[in-house]
């Protein structure tokens, strides 16, 4: 079917996020809804957003929002505005310590799939620069290159989906994507103009193993990523489907919940084992299923929740706040308690 476009608008843009359980960020900026790559593997359609927001989706001509993904693309054309004015009002930053008071552009879509979200992404972006925020991109896209004069910046790192190298298979799973070899080429470009980067190992395909992630990690480790993000595919609810639909036979294997534990063990073992070999472990972030918690000892698994990265951000200070708002909201017990845990733990 050919991709349905359109537009909405947004009241507040920028969301509090509990991505920060995975050491991304405390709040999201989700430039659009819908996203064009098609990536059979995606979580998204299958979030309580998409589905409590299936009638306004059927409205814009989106007959199945869950099945049809990589089919539509709503973009939210008054965000820019609403963003500068979100930010001129708030009085507080949330900043928990795996958190780190960063925006994260996108959670629920890719910020620079096209030329019309990649246009709002660089205005969102030029806002929250302007109120001193950190920033976080994420994104398969190359297009981010025509915004290296912004996205040089200390406080921004980009970073791009990077779970394997295969350009035959991408275009399984991953249809519209950018092809692989297309985003390392991307990530080259960026580390030659001084970009930060990371790298989101994720999701590995189940045959993966030891030697064939040991490869890929030499490969990213090139570019000097910051951080290495890791998780498997899942394939437990609708994405599972459409990647059956799609040809991919390897998704049988993990389609049923023993299944999918026992090869996000096994996989989180090898990569591990990977980058102990080359000497990275400390950048390696693991991204934890709680669905894991009857295959993987409790404290493995709490070790990773609210863990932060060890990306370098800048301190922001109180005199760096916008003139008439409040210095960071730091939630002091939250933030204690949770750093007690963490140093408990490693």
């Amino acid at each position: 079917m050919p991709a349905i476009y359109g537009t909405e608008t947004i009241l507040n843009p920028l969301q509090e996020s509990n991505l920060s359980k995975k050491g991304l960020c405390d709040y999201v900026i989700n430039v659009a809804s819908g996203c064009l790559h098609g990536c059979t593997f995606c979580y998204v359609p299958s979030t309580p957003v998409i589905r409590a927001r299936q009638p306004h989706l059927k409205d814009k001509g989106i007959k199945n929002p869950q099945m049809d993904w990589g089919d539509y693309l709503i973009v939210r054309e008054n965000l820019p505005e609403q963003l500068e004015n979100q930010l001129s009002r708030k009085r507080s930053w949330k900043e928990t310590p795996a958190g780190q008071g960063v925006v994260l552009l996108c959670s629920g879509t890719d910020p620079y799939q096209n030329h019309q979200t990649a246009a709002i992404t660089r205005t969102a972006v030029q806002t929250l620069l302007k109120h001193k925020k950190r920033v976080r991109i994420l994104t398969r896209s190359p297009l981010w290159l025509q915004d290296l004069s912004l996205l040089n910046h200390p406080n921004v790192t980009v970073g791009m989906s990077l779970p394997h190298l295969e350009d035959n298979l991408s275009r399984q799973i991953e249809p519209h994507a950018p092809l692989p070899s297309h985003r390392l080429k991307a990530l080259r470009q960026g580390r030659k103009a001084g970009c930060r980067l990371y790298v989101a190992i994720a999701p590995t395909h189940p045959s993966m193993d030891v030697d064939t992630l040991t490869r890929h990690l030499e490969i990213l480790l090139t570019l000097e990523p910051e951080v290495l993000f890791w998780e498997p595919i899942n394939a437990r609810g609708s994405n599972g489907k459409r990647m059956v639909a799609a040809g991919l036979e390897f998704a049988n294997s993990v389609m049923h919940h023993h299944d999918w534990a026992a090869n996000f063990v096994r996989q989180w073992e090898a990569i591990e084992i990977a980058a102990d070999r080359l000497g990275c472990r400390n950048r390696l972030h693991i991204w934890p299923d709680p669905a894991l918690k009857n295959y993987v000892e409790s404290e493995r698994l709490e070790t990773w929740w609210y863990r932060p990265t060890v990306e370098p951000w800048s301190v922001l200070h109180q005199s760096d706040t916008v003139p008439g708002q409040s210095c960071i909201e730091h939630d002091s017990s939250n933030q204690l308690e949770e750093v007690n845990v963490y140093n408990n733990l490693i």
